[in-house]
């Protein structure tokens, strides 16, 4: 009886944490599923009628669900890639500082701490069009003010330029980490061969980094997809639709419009989506090429 005990304790160990998990994460999505099946607004909390698929398929028609997808994917996108060149050019270079490099690093880490609602805070204080630095520096130029929040042009841009500043600092420890687990010796022979900088960073930089740039980049994609409270505090989702990402735009039907059924299919269409897009960059973790 012990020696069976024993073999399956660190299984046994897990049952209670593997309970309250499945209950946190499942009681969420069958109750998310269950307010897709059904028309529950704020008219119909009592008994909402059962209309199956047709809030998908609504959803899949709906040109404002393919329009803040477009302004998702930008946001994401650009703001992606921004933090990626940021963080490893960073990463690169403190990993060959000597003198500060403790100082430097928490430095640098610091705007990932501040909570995203303080940070949106912050630039809207910065960016305001009254009161502002930005534009009490732009008057001291010469220059104009500009109302950038309220632009249709440059209100999108202003929220990927936020969310670089902040998460510019992920980017960079997690590849500062990995530059730190590199071993040595296919540099030691870099060197040895002649190779310059960049054909070391070409050629064997970035083959052996390959999986910590792809998780990085998979983690902080998830991260900018879900991006809300950032986007309300700055804009939100104005002027107009300029800036009504999936996030504003799923929280203005279920919390404005109080249409419940529909923001639930939304939900999981847009976790379809993203799971998709999760799937292929994992994917491309186990490829030789």
């Amino acid at each position: 009886m012990l020696s069976w005990l024993d073999e399956r304790i660190r299984f046994i160990l897990l049952i209670p944490a593997f309970l309250i998990m499945t209950l946190v994460f499942l009681y969420p999505v069958v109750y998310t599923f269950y307010l897709s099946f059904h028309d529950w607004t704020f008219f119909t909390l009592d008994d909402p009628p059962f209309v199956g698929l047709r809030h998908i398929m609504h959803v899949l028609q709906d040109t404002g669900f393919y329009m803040s997808l477009g302004r998702t994917a930008i946001y994401v996108g650009v703001g992606v890639f921004l933090q990626f060149l940021l963080g490893f050019t960073l990463a690169l270079a403190v990993n060959r500082i000597k003198l500060g490099h403790g100082i430097a690093t928490t430095l640098l880490v610091l705007p990932m701490m501040v909570t995203p609602v303080v940070v949106g805070l912050i630039w809207k204080f910065i960016l305001d069009y009254n009161f502002g630095i930005f534009n009490y520096a732009l008057t001291l130029l010469g220059f104009g003010k500009i109302a950038v929040l309220n632009s249709n042009e440059l209100a999108l841009p202003s929220l990927i330029m936020v969310d670089t500043w902040q998460w510019t600092s992920f980017m960079f420890i997690t590849l500062l980490a990995g530059l730190k687990s590199l071993p040595g010796e296919p540099f030691e022979a870099a060197r040895m061969d002649g190779a310059t900088a960049w054909q070391t960073l070409r050629h064997v930089t970035l083959p052996l980094m390959k999986r910590v740039i792809i998780v990085s980049l998979v983690l902080r994609t998830a991260g900018a997809i879900k991006v809300f409270d950032q986007i309300f505090v700055l804009t939100g989702g104005g002027p107009g639709t300029a800036t009504e990402t999936t996030s504003i735009l799923l929280h203005r039907k279920a919390f404005v419009d109080f249409d419940f059924g529909y923001a639930a299919a939304f939900a999981i269409v847009l976790t379809v989506f993203v799971g998709i897009l999760c799937w292929m960059a994992i994917r491309s973790l186990y490829s030789e090429k």
